[in-house]
């Protein structure tokens, strides 16, 4: 009887001791806890901030090489001939190169002005100078570039178109526009001119500067004293 209690006891005791061994929180070994810190350390960046790192490594790499390539267009053109335009002031010089009819406009418009500001040159001795300025003038540009001529010239520089308005082979049109401006002028300049387009039957401006006449001088006759 003893017997059985003494191993009934010690059965007792090791479950005792195994439950306690069961049952009791575990805790990690030091060199374990040492080694998953390092492991954490260690470990692989996310791939967004490895991202980030690597643009803050390429934007200064980007920056230096626009520099790089600055310095290299300034070290080209220093190393250019003098006198020799770069690629950019050729291509700036070739656009503003005009074409023969822009030159030809831009040539009239400059003559114009200078008509115009000459007043101490006889208008006649400019006629020359209008009229081969004028026929080198696109068809196309002829009636614009009449009328600016109209529109700037003063009575004193008007005689200037009239080697334009003698030649009859020009555009009619042109004629018309110089000869009814010039009906708008005082006397002493739309009268004498209507008599040498007069003498001049095949001059389109020919009947109409005889109808008018026909009318003027009856009047300037009468008004004559006797």
């Amino acid at each position: 009887m003893n017997r059985y209690k003494v191993l009934i006891m010690g059965l007792l005791a090791l479950a005792g001791v195994l439950l306690y061994m069961t049952l009791r929180p575990s805790k990690p070994a030091e060199g374990e806890a040492g080694s998953a810190v390092v492991a954490e350390r260690t470990a692989p960046a996310a791939p967004g901030k490895q991202a980030v790192k690597a643009g803050r490594i390429k934007e200064p790499a980007r920056a230096k090489e626009a520099q790089r390539g600055g310095s290299k267009t300034e070290a080209a053109e220093a190393e250019s001939p003098a006198g020799a335009p770069s690629e950019a002031k050729q291509e700036a010089a070739s656009a503003e190169v005009k074409t023969p009819r822009e030159k030809a406009v831009v040539a009239w418009e400059s003559l114009v002005d200078q008509v115009i500001q000459q007043k101490d040159v006889p208008a006649a001795d400019q006629a020359k100078h209008v009229k081969e300025a004028f026929d080198k003038l696109d068809k196309a540009y002829q009636m614009d570039g009449i009328h600016r001529s109209l529109n700037l010239f003063p009575d004193e520089q008007f005689p200037a178109l009239y080697a334009i308005l003698y030649d009859k082979t020009e555009n009619p049109e042109v004629l018309d526009a110089i000869f009814s401006d010039a009906l708008n002028r005082p006397e002493e300049i739309k009268n004498p001119l209507m008599k040498d387009l007069r003498k001049d039957r095949e001059h389109p401006m020919f009947f109409e500067s005889a109808r008018i006449l026909d009318v003027v001088e009856p009047a300037e006759e009468k008004a004559q004293p006797k």
